[in-house]
């Protein structure tokens, strides 16, 4: 599914199956995540994006040809993609950092083509072998909405056992911050101002849900005792819910930012920041080493990944409207 022009409908292609070049795989790509990116880069709101380019970055698939020098997979293995592009070489990548490499080659489904399609063909590199008994659905979403959560609360917020979160948000990247968060140890506080998503994030470990409104931060402290969240995932990233955010938290507080409205910012006051020592920090999607670690969460029970909605490859322009209208509740995944 190909979006040829910023605001349009994407167009369903027939294209040759793609041949692998050197150092390259060809998956078959079994499951595709949908995200709220999508609907950003769709519009044209995201910079550094391109037209025409075959959306889709939460692919999932069998490999079915690889090119000459691969050796990190071979053809019928269980993969899903790591859908940042790097140069390997960098300081960032060799430092484990590679969602901020320096020479960045491109991002699956943003600029590279991407797996709202029948076949995928990425540097053999981007590719992560599937951990025994997880399918190709749950490893679509893995690749951004459980691994983004895992990096904003492992490498990003630094969350030790025994601390509480905040999720701001409990949609597809939200809810899986509540259950990696739970399956590291922490409490947790689900926020939004869906009925139906709190209850879901109950479901899946949430200790607190409170619906987002007035006197949020009263609301906030009178649920914990009290006293602010240790740690707040930010996945709305509206300034005013991220202004609210900072009130919250106790001393010595981390706010990570995992959400955003382009083009809008927030206000900090200095003063309130140094004496309360808060830090606020960006996370930007995962590295293939959180992939690893996510992995062995899922295969393990400790987090299952939320798919409520499944949609054929021709329907993705019906997904998007859902997703838009907000009638996607946890993740849902584009079936080729």
């Amino acid at each position: 599914m190909v979006l040829r022009e910023y605001g349009s409908p994407l167009a369903l292609e027939e294209r040759p199956v793609p041949e692998p070049g050197p150092g390259e795989a060809v998956i078959r790509v079994r499951a595709c995540g949908l995200c709220g990116t999508d609907l950003k880069i769709a519009a044209g709101k995201l910079p550094g994006t391109r037209v025409p380019v075959t959306m889709g970055h939460e692919p999932a698939g069998e490999v079915v040809a690889v090119g000459s020098g691969v050796r990190n997979v071979t053809v019928g293995d269980h993969v899903l993609a790591h859908f940042y592009v790097t140069c390997g070489l960098c300081e960032y990548c060799r430092t484990d950092r590679e969602s901020i490499c320096r020479n960045l080659l491109g991002r699956v489904g943003f600029e590279i083509d991407g797996g709202y399609a029948d076949y995928l063909r990425l540097p053999a590199t981007s590719f992560l072998r599937l951990a025994p008994g997880i399918g190709f659905e749950e490893g679509a979403i893995l690749g951004d909405a459980v691994g983004t959560a895992f990096h904003a609360l492992y490498r990003r917020g630094h969350l030790r056992p025994g601390e509480t979160v905040l999720v701001m948000g409990v949609g597809g990247v939200g809810l899986h911050v509540v259950q990696v968060a739970r399956a590291l140890g922490a409490r947790t506080v689900a926020v939004d101002l869906s009925p139906a998503k709190l209850e879901l994030a109950c479901a899946h470990g949430a200790d607190h849900a409170l619906r987002y409104g007035g006197h949020y931060v009263e609301q906030v402290r009178d649920a914990l005792g009290g006293e602010g969240p240790h740690l707040i995932v930010e996945t709305v990233g509206r300034p005013e819910t991220v202004e609210a955010n900072l009130r919250v938290l106790r001393p010595g507080g981390r706010l990570v930012i995992v959400g955003y409205l382009p083009g809008s910012t927030f206000r900090v006051d200095p003063l309130a920041a140094l004496l309360d020592e808060v830090s606020v920090v960006g996370s930007r999607a995962c590295t293939k080493d959180d992939l690893g670690s996510v992995m062995s969460l899922v295969s393990r029970g400790a987090v299952k990944p939320v798919i409520t909605r499944r949609f054929p490859l021709e329907q993705v322009n019906e997904a998007f409207s859902e997703l838009a209208a907000d009638r996607i509740l946890g993740r849902a995944v584009v079936v080729p």
